[in-house]
């Protein structure tokens, strides 16, 4: 198959990325991979999405050597949609003249989809996820008491009744950033906490559960399901260090290797229809005990720190299954001719 990861630059992938190990997982088992950046697109009122993909030339035999001939290619002007699936792996960081955030690569993906292309994850599944308020439309027992507002008279009235610790962060936010705890009664450095979280818009007020304390665990699902390679799920525990709550790797965050549990499996099965009718195929989900934090649609990662762990392929094991999708697909889904929508 030809598959296309849009990243958010494809200049600074690195081997540890999740990407990287996905398109090279790609390169070994023969198909064609190109990678673009979100920022290097282009669409015409022809319907087609053209790109400034990259390629790395020759066969490689190793990751890292992969990752530099892709980051030394020069970058070729190509059609998106000839590609069999187009992998949005970007995370939307880029904001517009009003400092409102925007994914480009949504508005492109839907026009590929319309065109007959695959595009992972589905472009409308990911206007829906796209925010940490997806959380709230799955049932109240699977994740933390939670206010998404920019009051700050609601924000001290939810703590209030809760009674207890809590986590403040940005609604679109990502990778710890501007992530703040706050303990149970405190007022000392609260108005300063709540400005700078609301510097970012709307803010997330989240019950922090005590189960946290031993960190969090990160777990990939591929198709509603958790992904698997060979008998080892795709999971482990990421502990924070002492200084700080936050379990983030880039943070200083140390990974432990652990199994998913009863509860977290039952977690998973909750969720797996919500996931597949919104086209969410690669997901990464932090949960603490029976309780999800966050579900991570855009640029899910952590391939390479279960690899390490475990000794295992995970970016082997999702290639081949979209292998199995892009084989079945071909099965049951004809292409629409982009004339068809040129007269609509």
């Amino acid at each position: 198959m030809r598959i296309c990861f849009v990243v958010n630059s494809v200049r600074t992938q690195r081997p540890t990325y999740t990407t990287a190990h996905l398109a090279f997982a790609a390169h070994r088992r023969g198909h064609e991979v190109a990678l673009v950046s979100v920022d290097d697109l282009s669409h015409g009122d022809d319907c087609v999405v053209f790109g400034a993909i990259v390629r790395a030339a020759g066969t490689h035999s190793d990751l890292a050597g992969f990752v530099r001939a892709l980051v030394a290619a020069d970058p070729a002007q190509a059609r998106l949609n000839d590609f069999d699936v187009i992998f949005l792996r970007n995370n939307p960081h880029v904001t517009d003249g009003a400092g409102l955030r925007f994914n480009p690569a949504i508005e492109f993906g839907r026009r590929l989809k319309q065109a007959g292309a695959m595009v992972l994850n589905d472009p409308d599944g990911l206007m829906r996820s796209g925010s940490k308020m997806y959380l709230a439309g799955f049932p109240a027992e699977i994740r933390p008491r939670t206010l998404t507002t920019r009051s700050s008279e609601r924000v001290r009235a939810f703590l209030r009744e809760l009674d207890g610790p809590a986590v403040l962060k940005p609604l679109y936010g990502y990778g710890g950033q501007n992530v703040f705890f706050v303990a149970r009664g405190e007022t000392a450095n609260l108005a300063q906490i709540i400005s700078a979280v609301q510097s970012e818009g709307y803010l997330i007020v989240q019950e922090y559960l005590p189960a946290a304390e031993r960190g969090d665990k990160r777990v990939l699902m591929v198709g509603g399901i958790p992904l698997q390679a060979g008998e080892r799920v795709a999971v482990y525990r990421r502990v924070h260090p002492r200084d700080d709550m936050r379990n983030n790797m880039h943070l200083g965050a140390v990974r432990r290797a652990c199994k998913l549990s009863a509860p977290e499996r039952s977690v998973c099965d909750l969720i797996r229809p919500r996931l597949v009718a919104d086209g969410l195929y690669f997901v990464g989900l932090d949960v603490v005990g029976d309780k999800i934090l966050e579900i991570n649609v855009f640029a899910p990662g952590g391939i390479d720190n279960m690899n390490e762990l475990y000794g295992v392929d995970m970016g082997n094991a999702v290639i081949a299954d979209l292998e199995r999708k892009v084989r079945l697909r071909g099965a049951y889904h004809a292409p629409v001719p982009p004339h068809v929508f040129m007269r609509g």
